[in-house]
């Protein structure tokens, strides 16, 4: 065994012990594993391609990271927002985001309309889940607290941890429009979109979810789409609050569910 070979076997039997190991990365700082990961990515972005949206899409390296590093929102639910979002572009209208968290898919959605005119608009109490009403039943206790009002104030995160993320893909700050506060204050605000291509809602919460529907039933322009996250898990409020607003506006709108392994949401496009 040359010393090369005995160096690399004693530090790997040490790493062991401590149950860490050596990983190899490319070029790009990828390892074997995330190189994997990646290479699974484009794999099932073809099988979407092909058997759910019947359209050629191919993904640069850049926008295959932003989709492999989403929090709280799953590969596939990250395609169809690609893919719902695109559909809308040509529409007028800015582009918003209700319930933005980190601003992993605040970035996603930034980097599909930075050569765009269209404003990125976020909607976020930065102060975490309000009071749940008594039409949010728990239905998957995801952080085991017990009880849906336990979940009143979880899910904080700060607003410079979005803004990082924007600079990071360096989206023009003039265009990034972010509206803190709870949406029961904020939505009365003055200088809102008056005109929006697509919406992605993540407000978890029966109040906030119907809140932002009826805002955007004023403004959202016929070809746009909303995605509404969370559609039958979690809080039964989502699905409540999205089934009371497409009965009371079936003329207006169509409602699409995803493939089931996709994850749980739903999508409205207004006619």
């Amino acid at each position: 065994m040359s010393i090369k070979m005995r160096f690399n076997y004693c530090i790997r039997s040490i790493l062991r012990h401590f149950n860490l190991k050596i990983e190899t990365s490319d070029k790009h700082g990828h390892t074997f594993t995330e190189n994997q990961h990646i290479k699974a990515i484009y794999e099932i972005n073809s099988l979407y391609n092909e058997f759910v949206f019947h359209a050629e899409k191919k993904y640069d390296e850049d926008q295959i990271s932003l989709l492999k590093n989403l929090i709280g929102t799953g590969f596939g639910e990250g395609l169809y927002i690609l893919d719902f979002l695109h559909r809308s572009l040509p529409s007028e209208g800015d582009v918003c985001e209700f319930g933005v968290a980190q601003g992993a898919t605040s970035t996603l959605l930034a980097n599909e309309i930075k050569n765009t005119g269209k404003k990125l608009w976020l909607f976020d109490s930065f102060e975490g889940l309000p009071k749940p009403t008594e039409k949010d039943s728990l239905i998957n206790d995801i952080f085991d607290l017990g009880s849906m009002a336990a979940y009143k104030g979880t899910m904080a995160c700060p607003i410079d941890m979005v803004r990082l993320r924007l600079a990071d893909i360096q989206f023009p700050t003039e265009r990034t429009m972010i509206v803190p506060g709870f949406i029961e204050t904020t939505i009365y605000n003055t200088g809102l979109p008056e005109k929006v291509c697509f919406a992605y809602i993540d407000f978890d919460f029966y109040e906030p979810i119907l809140i932002a529907l009826q805002y955007l039933d004023r403004v959202l322009q016929p070809g746009g789409f909303v995605i509404v996250d969370d559609y039958n898990f979690f809080s039964e409020g989502v699905k409540i609050a999205v089934d009371e607003f497409y009965t009371a506006n079936k003329e207006k709108y169509n409602i699409l569910f995803p493939i089931k392994s996709a994850g749980c949401f739903c999508i409205l496009q207004k006619k």
